[in-house]
């Protein structure tokens, strides 16, 4: 089968400071677990997932066009056996290891949402008296789920609307994110339960959508996106992301992430196609921590409770707190990397067979492959 190589730099780089983002904001958020103070709440994770959505659907609605475009059509088959060998394996490990240590009782009557990658329904069965919808001593292991289930539930009709929506295709990826916000904006308006407004606040499709919007822009209107790539317009908006990413902004809170959204589609779009990049995220750290930043996702939530069971009680000092950094990044990215190079990899191969466009992050696999 004849395949379309297309080389996309620097979207390891992003991958790398989402899971940076994301496990920093955990150990913070898990403090009292190894006897610290509570430190601050940071909102890096939420916003780390935010730039993982607005990625994904980027690469994979600039990969479906590219596959419609090439092959006149889209291959559901192929595409869901693809998002199959690249989630479900480390999806359902992880599963299993929570099951193995901490029984399947903990699950409580939520495990077939896990099973069903419906993760994200799970809080809306928690009740105003606080009971967990999960035992409490798994709900900080698997909470993270949620946005893998936000993830495979677009999938499921996405690449329908790209393969049905011809000459309307750029009306719906442009009204989807605008209709979503405005869906959030009217539950907070008009008081519905809690629980209703947290589940649309968490399932993001709006932020995913607008990954799609900017693929659809950079595949047929590439010319008008390139002001984007000046020196302002990329110092702008890194330094604005540094200050919401550290609790140093805080505008209405239910459009923060749709801001966080478009700031990572203009860095994701600076990264590929301009030439001077204001920062390279094509550096050998940056791909590397982004080839492995699912294990870096899935897995932190153990290592940092593992970690806990071991330094639970240590002195509350500004040293031990960057050890126990340093003991989780360095503990996690070691685990991460056995987990692609022996675990995940082993499926990936067998993605290959069902791959029509294949795009490289690095320019050095890029070379190697063709």
């Amino acid at each position: 089968m004849m395949k379309t190589e297309i080389y996309l730099p620097g979207l390891n780089g992003i991958r790398s400071i989402a899971a940076i983002a994301v496990v920093a904001s955990h150990i913070n958020h898990r403090s009292t677990g190894f006897g610290f103070r509570e430190l601050p709440l940071l909102d890096m994770a939420g916003y780390g997932v935010t730039m993982f959505f607005v990625l994904s659907g980027f690469l994979i609605t600039y990969l479906l066009l590219k596959e419609k475009e090439i092959t006149k059509t889209i291959n559901f088959k192929f595409f869901f056996i693809r998002r199959a060998l690249r989630i479900w394996p480390l999806y359902f490990i992880y599963l299993l290891i929570l099951i193995l240590i901490f029984g399947l009782n903990s699950f409580k009557d939520t495990f077939l949402l896990y099973v069903f990658f419906m993760p994200n329904f799970v809080n809306l069965f928690e009740c105003e008296f606080g009971i967990l919808p999960v035992s409490k001593i798994l709900s900080e292991k698997i909470g993270h789920y949620w946005s893998l289930g936000v993830e495979e539930q677009f999938y499921v009709f996405w690449p329908l609307i790209i393969k049905l929506f011809n000459k309307y295709l750029f009306l719906f990826v442009t009204c989807f994110p605008i209709l979503f916000l405005i869906l959030k904006i009217l539950l907070k308006i008009y008081e519905a339960p809690t629980d209703v407004q947290a589940f649309f606040h968490y399932s993001r499709f709006g932020c995913i959508a607008i990954g799609g919007l900017g693929a659809y822009l950079f595949s047929y209107n590439k010319k008008q996106l390139l002001f984007l790539n000046s020196f302002f317009i990329q110092l702008f908006c890194w330094i604005f992301l540094f200050f919401i990413a550290s609790n140093n902004f805080y505008w209405y809170g239910i459009v923060n992430h749709e801001i966080i959204s478009i700031l990572t589609l203009v860095i994701i779009v600076n990264q590929i196609s301009a030439e001077n990049k204001l920062i390279n995220l094509e550096l050998r750290v940056f791909d590397y921590l982004g080839k492995i930043s699912f294990g870096l996702y899935i897995y932190n939530p153990m290592i940092i409770y593992l970690l806990q069971i071991h330094f639970h009680s240590i002195n509350d000092t500004f040293i031990n707190i960057i050890f126990i950094y340093i003991a989780v990044f360095s503990l996690l990215i070691l685990i991460s990397h056995f987990s692609y190079n022996y675990f995940e990899s082993y499926f990936f191969k067998y993605k290959q067979n069902f791959v029509k466009v294949k795009s490289f992050s690095n320019s050095k696999l890029f070379r190697n492959a063709n």
